[in-house]
């Protein structure tokens, strides 16, 4: 792995485009990740790099010597810090469909390393990427009886803001499938549910749920909502996420992860704004 230059990095930090649209069509993305609470059990954040475009990624924590490792033989890597809390990728050649770049990042003392992954996404790449912990919600207390009170009543639907099926997400051998979406205000509660399709075969483990929204300024927010899961029984387990819509935010879209198989973002509503009370 090579480090940029430092009397490089102003240069290319002023040479990303402005507009959110690089060339052949490239979309440049602004992104703002809320760091999971338990990192080491789910699916690493993914940074999505290409050549020619530098990745700003800010932390929000001071960098200490040595805290960004990359695994040997990524030379066509290029980094370095940028400022106390941040550091800059630059790849020298885009990264194959099935090549996913691991990189950790040294925490704060006492708090767990945050792990990344890099991919080469066709058509998409991040130009800027703030990594926040997550914010606590003055509300979360009565979040969760809601969401074990409709997990201990199975046959119960919430009322529903679209009466038609929802996100799926279908591993070879089980199926996860959002069944409806109730919203109290900005709150949405959804329960779900994972079959297993091979006879004999447990559910598949569902490990996190992730949120993305549409800020009004155009950049991404992608966060993991709370899940809590009921009983899994030898063919199916039920599950309900829930998370607040930021202010003013738009297009919400929900991935299901695995262990070490993080999902797809897919519209949790069917229109382009979610809809609110």
């Amino acid at each position: 792995m090579r480090p940029v230059p430092w009397f490089l990095l102003p240069w290319l930090l002023l040479s990303l485009p402005a507009s959110a649209e690089g060339t052949g069509g490239q979309v440049l993305q602004r992104r703002t990740l809320v760091a999971p609470a338990r990192p080491g059990e789910v699916p690493p954040l993914e940074l999505h790099v290409a050549t020619g475009v530098a990745t700003l990624v800010q932390l929000g924590a001071p960098l200490k010597r040595g805290a960004l490792k990359l695994p040997e033989g990524t030379e066509h890597i290029q980094h370095g810090p940028m400022g106390e809390d941040a550091l800059v990728l630059l790849p020298t050649r885009n990264l194959s469909d099935a090549e996913r770049v691991p990189l950790t990042v040294d925490a704060e003392p006492g708090a767990k390393p945050l792990r990344f992954v890099l991919v080469t996404r066709r058509g998409v790449a991040d130009v800027q990427v703030r990594v926040v912990p997550t914010p606590s919600a003055p509300d979360e207390d009565g979040a969760e009886l809601m969401a074990r009170s409709l997990l201990e009543t199975p046959d119960a639907r919430p009322t529903l803001v679209l009466p038609r099926e929802l996100v799926k997400r279908a591993p070879r051998d089980s199926l996860g499938q959002v069944e409806s979406v109730l919203w109290m205000g900005r709150r949405f509660f959804a329960p779900l549910s994972v079959r297993s399709r091979k006879e004999g075969a447990p559910p598949w483990r569902l490990v996190q749920a992730r949120m993305r929204a549409t800020l009004a300024d155009g950049a991404l927010l992608e966060w993991p909502a709370r899940l809590f899961s009921g009983a899994a029984g030898p063919f199916r387990q039920r599950h309900i996420l829930t998370g607040l819509l930021p202010e003013g935010a738009s297009r919400l879209e929900l991935a299901l992860d695995a262990e070490d198989s993080p999902g797809d973002f897919r519209p949790l509503a069917l229109e382009e704004e979610a809809p609110r009370p």
